[in-house]
């Protein structure tokens, strides 16, 4: 999975950063763990009439998944910690991608994403703009790779390279119909990701685990089983039940873990100085509506 900025129709709207970005892979783990929330309630004798009761584990399971979600859907902002692998050969060419981010509601966010060969810094001010700055490492691995393609391929990339060492490149956001390189509007979108939460409803049962150790935290396991596929979510085993982490089981043998951290601090995304900034638009000439990063 590489990094790449969402195009216009110059360029195609497939290139996106959209799976890169960290709160769009909380978004699908987020959703994973609520489409089983649901199912029966445990009810006793009342007027005459007897339904038989849940068992205890899950009862206590839809509790606390009641719990977790209403603690979620209030959240100011979070960190986010997502990383998905693959099995080799699958899915291209990266077997992990990474990504950690501090967001907020008002749509800043700030952290790290990585993927293949490229690493990134990445800043969202406001939700209107979007700074990334690929890491040397990264630059350094690109220009061994545009070499061993040979003078040409070196000789363009070390063009790009000059003007992105050091610096944050400076996108707008948007969709791909403007013609410009932009990121997805729904970047660090913590507000829309947790408006999902609202009114799901699902037909799956959650039960609750003896609680246990997990990443460093007591944590109490809840578990999903549907399809054969098993989601399983980590919830604080003291004090209120925050999120604290979850795995699930993706297609073709992916697999996504994410944790989450630091609820309701405040989250600093501040523009670069300009002097390190560089537009997007500089380098249109320069691919030839490629991506920036593409070899």
């Amino acid at each position: 999975m590489g990094l790449k900025a969402q195009r216009g129709t110059r360029g195609g709207g497939r290139r996106r950063l959209t799976r890169a970005a960290a709160t769009v892979l909380a978004a699908g783990a987020l959703a994973s763990l609520v489409t089983g929330c649901g199912g029966e309630r445990p009810v006793r004798l009342s007027g005459g009439t007897f339904t038989k009761e849940l068992p205890r584990a899950e009862a206590r399971g839809q509790q606390l998944t009641r719990q977790t979600l209403d603690l979620l859907k209030g959240a100011r902002s979070m960190r986010i910690k997502a990383v998905e692998t693959k099995r080799p050969g699958v899915g291209g060419t990266g077997a992990r991608t990474e990504a950690t981010f501090r967001v907020d509601r008002e749509h800043n966010c700030a952290g790290t994403i990585a993927g293949g060969l490229l690493r990134a810094d990445m800043i969202m001010v406001e939700g209107r703009t979007v700074y990334m700055r690929v890491q040397d490492s990264s630059l350094d691995a690109l220009r061994s790779m545009a070499e061993a393609r040979g003078p040409g391929a070196a000789a363009d990339m070390d063009r790009r390279i000059g003007l992105l060492r050091g610096k944050y490149v400076k996108f707008p956001v948007g969709d791909a119909g403007s013609g410009e390189r932009t990121m997805p509007s729904d970047t660090c979108d913590l507000d829309g990701m947790l408006g999902r939460l609202d009114g799901v409803a699902g037909t799956t049962t959650i039960r609750a685990e003896d609680p246990t150790w997990r990443y460093g935290e007591h944590v109490i396991p809840l578990v999903e089983e549907q399809n054969g596929t098993e989601t399983k979510v980590y919830v604080a085993a003291e004090g209120k039940p925050y999120l604290v982490g979850m795995e699930v089981e993706q297609s073709r043998g992916a697999r996504m873990t994410l944790r989450i951290s630091d609820y309701d601090e405040p989250v600093v995304a501040k523009a670069p100085p300009a002097a390190q900034t560089i537009d997007a638009s500089e380098f249109d000439g320069m691919t030839g509506g490629a991506d920036l990063f593409e070899v």
